[in-house]
């Protein structure tokens, strides 16, 4: 028997960056869990964006069409595109003032819900962002959110400023009424802390996963060669990073290891790959300015996933000494595709990596370059560690995601 739910769904971060080709770590959660709760039997999903955009609604109504998700008329809770065209006819004949006014300054402010349409849904569910005051007016609609890291409250010293802006206005939009999804218990264990007034039994811990179609031993030598030319590298060998180059993700400490490897084995084969984006271009050039006289050392922005999962399944070892994470999706991809975790100890990697990577102290160089060359120089260790990985990221999956996720719906509704 199934136990179907309307499930309205805040897909502001699909309707704003899903087209920009960076798929992080949050914009490839809400994906992944969107298109699960989409061929879930107990859930019927239904869209929204937490502020009225035309672009955004626009781009939702892009990709609900792309993906075939559904033959429904109304899939968008908020979409007032044709408000918005009876406004436009009427300026266009009546060349009002009153009307052009009242358009741009009142309802461009407001973020209207359907009222048939809520009337019907049982969740409401904001992966990220902050539950909108609307919503709450409706008594029948229960509410989740997912907190994957209170990084600008407990570490502000490491968070970037727009990471506040965000989630000032999400965490302070929860309240006892409110189930909430930890990605992590170090999530956990920190929301409790920061928020005292949250009852423990109305938070729980559910884990993330990889798509397994994706992120898998991809040890084609083929494919290998031909990303080998098209991003030029001149190695066989290389020790992998991805992340975002922002402070508390701790970039220039891999780099300054892996110098030191290469100066002091002599080894000027070895390379390191890091993908992700910069903060800006001024920061940019002085990171590609610092390093050019390291030839092997390659930055790449952006690649697509099918790459990525060759990057990591031929790579050394994944490296990753973040100072600050919720949970460390790119740990979980890596090891999925058997490659060798060193691993920060900080946070919640620890947690996640449960003794199958090398988890050390982020900020000893000399320990970091160290646990390079053990596995560079020891094709034992490195054997071991990839069964490690693969033994490790068994226990997460997007399919526990998702009757976890359901679960939680479930209690909310009961």
């Amino acid at each position: 028997m199934t136990f179907d739910m309307n499930v309205l769904f805040d897909a502001t971060w699909i309707g704003t960056h899903l087209k920009q080709n960076i798929m992080h770590g949050g914009l490839r959660v809400i994906y992944e869990l969107t298109n699960r709760l989409e061929n879930s039997n107990e859930v019927n999903l239904f869209y929204s964006s937490n502020k009225y955009d035309r672009a955004i609604i626009n781009n939702l109504v892009s990709f609900i069409e792309e993906n075939k998700y559904s033959s429904l008329q109304n899939k968008i809770a908020n979409n007032q595109t044709e408000t918005f065209k009876i406004l436009n006819y009427l300026n266009s004949k009546t060349n009002s003032n009153l009307i052009k006014n009242w358009s741009s300054k009142q309802f461009l402010k407001s973020n209207i819900f359907d009222k048939n349409m809520m009337k019907r849904m049982d969740i409401y569910h904001s992966p990220i962002e902050a539950i909108p005051d609307e919503i709450k007016k409706y008594k029948n609609v229960k509410r989740v959110f997912t907190s994957h890291d209170l990084m600008p409250f407990t570490r502000p010293d490491l968070a970037p400023p727009s990471f506040v802006e965000l989630l000032k206005p999400a965490y302070d939009s929860i309240d006892r009424e409110t189930k909430v999804i930890c990605v992590s218990e170090f999530t956990k264990s920190e929301l409790l802390n920061y928020r005292k007034d949250l009852d423990e039994s109305q938070i729980e811990t559910v884990y993330l996963g990889a798509n397994k179609n994706v992120f898998f031993p991809n040890l084609d030598e083929t494919k290998f060669l031909v990303l080998s030319k098209k991003y030029n590298f001149n190695f066989e060998k290389y020790l992998l990073c991805l992340n975002r180059n922002q402070k508390y993700k701790n970039t220039e400490h891999i780099i300054e290891a892996y110098i030191r490897v290469v100066n002091d084995n002599k080894n000027s084969d070895l390379g390191l790959v890091l993908i992700g984006t910069f903060d800006n271009v001024e920061i940019k050039k002085s990171i590609m300015d610092k390093y050019k006289g390291f030839k092997h050392i390659h930055f790449i922005e952006y690649i697509p996933d099918d790459e990525l999962s060759v990057f990591y399944s031929n790579a050394l070892s994944f490296v990753y000494m973040s100072l600050y994470e919720g949970f460390g999706l790119p740990i979980i991809e890596a090891m999925q595709c058997g490659t060798p975790v060193i691993s920060s100890n900080q946070a919640s990697l620890p947690e996640i990596v449960k003794g199958y990577g090398i988890c050390i102290n982020p900020f000893d160089v000399e320990l970091l370059s160290d646990q390079m060359c053990s596995i560079l120089y020891n094709p034992e260790l490195q054997n071991k560690m990839v069964n490690n990985s693969l033994e490790r990221s068994k226990f997460f999956s997007w399919e526990k995601n998702l009757e976890e996720t359901v679960q939680v719906y479930k209690k909310a509704i009961n």
